[in-house]
């Protein structure tokens, strides 16, 4: 019977504030898709970092001269100054492995990458041979090891692949953050805006809840119907984001960056991804509209 109460209470409640319903249900789903867009471009870096910072390496070029006379250096690189810089590698202690690329090898990569209108005009010499080397801890050691490196005869360029990889990871972050800032935002407008739904609400039914409470019903049958009201409408908000949080998965990762996503170059997230950033902004909006609704009755209504 006391269920039924509520029940009806609730659904007189939402019928009475329909508009600031809608309100309150379009705001939360804003806020709540931003939740989980934030979400989700965190588990993009985290996946983003997972597969390359293993694969990133450093580069040691060596000095190299074309037929035509023109170089990185003065002069090329002489073998006793490679056979010096491989056993400088292979004695330092920060470096995990070193693998020489010769000028040979560096032509052909060069082929493959460039596509036949550049590769035709390349010749052997035009790339210099490297050292690829894995260092113990990339971000540790990479400072110090490019400027020891940077000043060893027969070495051209010290280069940390990271850097290539970095200004990406930083559009991810800076959208990430973006999202957390427009969700804070929106957030606090909802909440403001459950309060403001509540108070409206109870000042409405004021005299039928003082009836109730005269003929012996409790604080908390009294507040019930009102804290559903703003739960109910944040679930729907929380639905609709979860939409919008797919939706702009599907026309930003699958769409502006369908072509790196299909050659494995960015990692795609998968539905399982998406309904668990949805989720866990549900789960948020949920309980802040709760706590919210639970505050705005005990501090500034009284039932």
């Amino acid at each position: 019977m006391r269920a039924n109460f509520v029940l009806s209470g609730v659904a007189s409640g939402i019928r009475r504030n329909v508009s600031m319903t809608i309100a309150l249900v379009l705001s939360t789903s804003i806020a709540l898709a931003f939740v989980g867009a934030a979400l989700l471009a965190n588990t993009e870096i985290t996946k983003f970092k997972h597969v390359y910072e293993g694969k990133i390496n450093v580069s040691v070029y060596l000095c190299a001269q074309n037929e035509a006379g023109h170089g990185t250096c003065a002069h090329k690189t002489t073998p006793a100054e490679m056979t010096a810089i491989s056993q400088q590698l292979n004695a330092d202690p920060a470096v995990k492995s070193a693998t020489f690329v010769s000028e040979q090898e560096q032509y052909d990569r060069g082929k493959q990458i460039e596509g036949p209108a550049v590769a035709k005009y390349l010749k052997v010499g035009d790339l210099p041979a490297s050292f690829t080397v894995k260092l113990k801890d990339l971000k540790k050691d990479y400072p110090a090891f490019a400027k020891t490196y940077a000043t060893v005869a027969g070495v051209g360029q010290v280069n940390n692949q990271y850097s290539t990889i970095k200004t990406l990871l930083d559009v991810i972050d800076g959208a990430r953050w973006f999202s957390i800032i427009i969700a804070l935002v929106v957030l606090i407008a909802s909440i403001l805006l459950i309060a403001n739904t509540i108070q409206v609400a109870a000042n409405q039914r004021k005299n039928e809840t003082s009836i109730m409470r005269l003929v012996g019903a409790s604080r908390w049958m009294t507040e019930m119907p009102f804290m559903l009201e703003a739960i109910i409408a944040t679930t729907v908000g929380g639905l609709i984001s979860a939409g919008l949080v797919w939706v702009g998965k599907h026309y930003v990762l699958d769409g502006v960056f369908k072509i790196p996503v299909e050659n494995g170059v960015i990692p795609n997230l998968g539905i399982n991804d998406v309904l668990i950033a949805s989720g866990f902004g549900l789960i948020t909006g949920v309980v802040l509209s709760a706590i919210t609704a639970f505050a705005t009755l005990r501090l500034y209504v009284r039932l």
